[in-house]
């Protein structure tokens, strides 16, 4: 009997123990949830789940809101509507890598398409290098020649800012060539880029994608848009 009623009594405790347990895991993940709805979760660009820019038009969105208020181009530009531009910073590669694949999709189909230009406005010739490595590394884009680094074979002594103007290029003929108004230009081979002493006080790079629908899109970024990992 006494048997019996011990083992009543570990059932007993057996079935409290998973009751209690069960509630305190109702109760840990009722928080938990609520917490997830009631409190933003801050934007970073190293975010276990970052956020992606999936469309052209919010790439456009985003990219233009930066433009505005910090190219100094658009000094002019104040109010508070521009203030979602900062919330925006982390969302810049993904705009970035976004519209960047919409013109290599094109080019991909036509090589004289979706062409993607680059002007890296940088304090020293050092600085706008890196920034060329890592913005054609992470996004992935064709590497050609470099121009302007020397003259004959012979180095050259660059001090001071730098502007590097890169660009996807193509193949065209003459023909095409005349036809796009583009000159020289146009006989720029697929990653090829071009580095010139620069006195001007702007710092970040230029973007620039030609599209299909032939809409202007052109937007300056920060430099650390893109870094080397290591």
């Amino acid at each position: 009997r006494s048997t019996r009623q011990l083992q009543l009594c570990l059932v007993i405790l057996l079935l409290a123990y998973k009751k209690n347990n069960a509630n305190a895991f109702a109760v840990k993940n009722h928080v938990s949830f609520e917490r997830s709805h009631s409190t933003p979760m801050a934007l970073s660009s190293s975010s276990e789940s970052p956020i992606v820019v999936e469309t052209l038009e919010g790439a456009d969105k985003i990219l233009s809101e930066w433009d505005k208020r910090y190219n100094p181009e658009n000094k002019g530009v104040t109010g508070d509507e521009d203030q979602d531009a900062d919330e925006n910073r982390p969302l810049l590669p993904d705009a970035v890598r976004t519209l960047v694949a919409c013109a290599d999709k094109e080019r991909a189909m036509d090589s004289t398409k979706g062409r993607c230009m680059l002007g890296i406005c940088a304090s020293s010739a050092g600085e706008g290098l890196q920034t060329l490595k890592a913005w054609v590394t992470n996004l992935g884009l064709p590497r050609g020649l470099l121009h302007g680094m020397d003259k004959d074979g012979v180095p050259l002594e660059i001090d001071g800012g730098v502007y590097i103007k890169y660009n996807t290029g193509g193949v065209l003929t003459f023909s095409q060539i005349r036809a796009t108004g583009l000159g020289f230009d146009a006989l720029w081979k697929p990653g090829d880029a071009m580095l010139e002493p620069y006195d001007g006080t702007y710092r970040g790079v230029y973007v620039q994608v030609e599209l299909e629908d032939d809409a202007f899109r052109q937007y300056l970024v920060p430099l650390d848009t893109f870094v080397l990992e290591g």
